[in-house]
């Protein structure tokens, strides 16, 4: 006769010893608990699971045939449709939702920490170069080699001279192609502008596209003259110089753009367009002077 015994401890703190005896060759079952009979069947000689109740906990006590051999098992049933299981189900979708919470909060707090550390990096660098080419930075001039469009923006690649080598470099604009610098005038290839970098360390730079150089400037201000010609043919050339010579002493670069985009939309050019090159020459500086010295 085989016999098994088990303990099972409930929530409360009270204890169930649950015993069995069952005859290998008879099948007679006895099933006790707290050495009180509970449960008695006969001839169990096959497989077979017997439902038992300790406080409110559902648990099974299995015979298993196999091989000719009988195994015995004690286990508590979960997934039963109980009231101790539904209560353990709401309890556990209360821990799932705290943990969720948790680790979510956790996600954020590493997210902030790590963008506030990245944003405190990146200050402390940009801070550190700002220094450099201002305690050591020497200006020369660079020259727009290719404007590359991209997913981010444009590409700008340029290059310069410095230590006696030509550096090359490139430049992220958010922008995409045609980029409109801030007086106006579209970036173009061959273009060129003031570049500050750092004395010794050519890949600290600064490139400066509010700042055309000296050729550029000249540039500017032929394309502008050449607009203002196929507009009003009826100017001489000499005239038109001094007008183009005037914008450029009132407004600098933005003056040369209003001149060249006089007949463009606010829509095609938001900087430099007819309604701008319409109070620039309107305006009673650009009149003054255009009256007493273009004729």
């Amino acid at each position: 006769m085989a016999q098994f015994n088990w303990t099972y401890v409930s929530d409360t703190g009270k204890k169930f010893n649950v015993g069995i005896y069952h005859g290998s060759k008879t099948g007679h079952l006895v099933v006790y608990c707290n050495l009180r009979v509970v449960l008695i069947d006969f001839n169990v000689l096959e497989t077979k699971t017997y439902p038992l109740f300790l406080d409110d906990e559902l648990c099974e006590l299995t015979i298993e045939r196999r091989d000719n051999e009988f195994r015995y098992g004690f286990d508590i049933n979960r997934k039963a449709d109980t009231p101790r299981n539904r209560h353990r189900k709401k309890v556990e979708k209360k821990h799932w939702r705290q943990t969720l919470l948790f680790f979510g909060a956790m996600g954020v707090i590493v997210a902030l920490s790590t963008t506030l550390f990245l944003r405190y990096d990146t200050k402390q660098k940009v801070a550190k170069r700002e220094t450099l080419l201002a305690n050591f930075g020497r200006e020369t001039v660079a020259r727009i080699d290719r404007l590359v469009p991209t997913d981010e923006g444009a590409l700008i690649r340029f290059s310069f001279v410095a230590e006696g080598k030509i550096q090359h470099a490139e430049l992220l604009h958010p922008s995409g192609l045609p980029i409109i610098l801030p007086y106006g005038m579209p970036l173009r290839e061959a273009d060129e502008f003031r570049v500050r970098f750092v004395t010794n360390r050519p890949s600290i730079w600064d490139l400066q596209l509010g700042q055309p150089s000296d050729g550029q400037v000249e540039k500017y201000n032929l394309l502008a003259r050449e607009r203002h010609a196929q507009l009003h043919p009826e100017l001489s050339s000499r005239h038109i110089q001094c007008l183009a010579g005037i914008a450029y002493d009132l407004k600098g670069p933005a003056g040369l753009a209003d001149f060249y985009f006089q007949d463009a939309s606010p829509e095609a050019n938001a900087v430099a367009n007819e309604l701008t090159y319409k109070r620039l020459v309107r305006g009673a500086p650009f009149r003054q002077r255009a009256e007493g010295e273009c004729w």
